[in-house]
């Protein structure tokens, strides 16, 4: 259990869980960062080794590839 360092991704936002619905197998957890409304979709097993709760201090790391902006006709 070593502490993170460093990391390669660079958008992370501190906020607090807001919301976590899940069954046996996913969660959908909620963050509130500042004005951003952050969504992740991970296991159950991941809200329970993290110790998630409502009013739980989270940082979402997002790292993606690609984001594709589109607007409607």
């Amino acid at each position: 259990d070593r502490p993170t360092v460093a990391s390669s991704a660079r958008n992370r936002f501190a906020g607090i869980v807001t919301r976590i619905d899940r069954d046996r197998v996913v969660a959908v957890v909620e963050v509130l960062a500042g004005p951003h409304r952050l969504v992740s979709l991970m296991t159950a097993e991941a809200v329970d080794e993290l110790g998630l709760r409502v009013g739980s201090e989270a940082v979402c790391v997002v790292k993606a590839t690609q984001v594709i902006v589109e607007i409607p006709r």
